[in-house]
């Protein structure tokens, strides 16, 4: 989406900066357009956390000598903040939490929020009137409610509606996205044209902290030993036990390939699909465990103005894949809901973040 016209043009917006193609060209394309352009690099992790950058998070700061050199090109002045304390709290506590108890890992969803917040409380201390980010989606208005919500990119390979679902209302009243009606090969072709010397976007496939090799070093400063401890393996399916494990916190529920003393890891059929907490027992089995076609909804965040004395159908999404699965939603009381998929969904894991789209 442009933002040109007397409404943007001369006022100060705060971009968040990661030295990467995407947030480079967002700022460009705010500059062009007239507003005052300030960058600002959000610090979450120290470099040295991960063995190997491919385990960092993929919105992981590495240099800001690199996005300092990128502002002066853009001639824009550069900040950088500290949030490595907000963030340990924000983000690592609640995913050391979910490994612990074996359930859904939402710290993508945890750490874009926390990051808004960051970026809108700078936006403050600096007196700007916008803030703005490189994601792959928009903003829009409904002029009944008056409430802002988020809007899918038209090209559902470069939409990144999904992560900036949580985003709270106040923060995007003053959120930005210049590459809203954009697609990654368009951003691809402007930052060529105007010669930016950025890092290429890693790779959108997945989602960050999966790998142990990305959050142990944090567990292990963090978690006490007795609640490291390890346990047996038994299949479900067959009631057999298969050796043993070294903790909870070293494996995930739909981790594949595994690699557990006794188990044959080169069995594709075989998953962690569960955690028995009073016996310490990792619970492995095939993917028929982790395969639903309903399941409950709470903390559901919904705009105002639906009915919901009738079932709406809808369509769900998952940070496992780009489908859209066919879905009806069952309205249920404290902002609860039943959810019923038109063909199975996999894999279904407590504790998830799901988001649903009307079209």
């Amino acid at each position: 989406m442009l933002y040109s016209g007397e409404e943007y043009t001369g006022k100060k917006v705060l971009v968040a900066m990661s030295g990467r193609i995407d947030s480079a060209v967002a700022a460009l394309l705010l500059k062009k357009q007239g507003m005052d352009v300030i960058g600002l690099a959000i610090v979450t992790n120290p470099n040295d956390q991960f063995s190997e950058d491919k385990f960092a998070p993929r919105c992981h700061v590495t240099n800001l000598d690199q996005i300092k050199d990128l502002c002066d090109s853009l001639k824009i002045p550069f900040y950088a903040t500290d949030a490595k304390a907000i963030f340990a709290d924000k983000v690592i506590d609640p995913l050391i939490s979910a490994r612990l108890s074996a359930t859904a890992n939402t710290s993508c969803f945890n750490c874009t929020r926390l990051k808004m917040r960051v970026l809108y409380e700078k936006m403050l201390a600096l007196k700007a009137d916008y803030m703005a980010t490189g994601h792959y989606c928009k903003i829009q208005k409904n002029l009944k409610s008056n409430e802002f919500f988020i809007h899918s990119n038209n090209d559902p390979n470069s939409d990144q509606s999904y992560l900036l679902s949580s985003v709270e209302p106040l923060h995007l009243k003053k959120l930005l996205l210049p590459l809203g009606e954009l697609t990654k090969i368009d951003v691809q072709k402007l930052a060529h044209k105007f010669n930016l010397q950025v890092t290429p976007s890693k790779d959108g496939a997945g989602f960050c902290f999966r790998e142990k090799e990305s959050y142990l070093n944090f567990a292990k400063n963090r978690v006490p030993k007795s609640l490291m401890k390890e346990g047996q393996v038994k299949n479900v399916d067959t009631e057999l036990f298969h050796g043993d494990h070294q903790g909870i916190i070293e494996h995930y529920i739909g981790e594949k390939n595994l690699k557990l003393k006794g188990v044959n890891p080169a069995d594709p059929d075989l998953e962690i699909v569960g955690y028995e907490f009073h016996s310490g027992t990792l619970l492995i089995g095939s993917k028929k465990n982790l395969t639903h076609s309903g399941f409950q909804m709470v903390h559901l965040r919904l705009g105002q103005g639906l009915d919901k004395k009738k079932p709406i159908h809808c369509y769900l999404k998952t940070k496992y894949g780009g489908d859209f699965v066919k879905c009806n939603l069952y309205f249920k009381n404290n902002d609860s809901a039943f959810i019923e998929t038109e063909k199975p969904l996999y894999p279904l894991i407590e504790g998830e973040s799901f988001v649903i789209f009307d079209k």
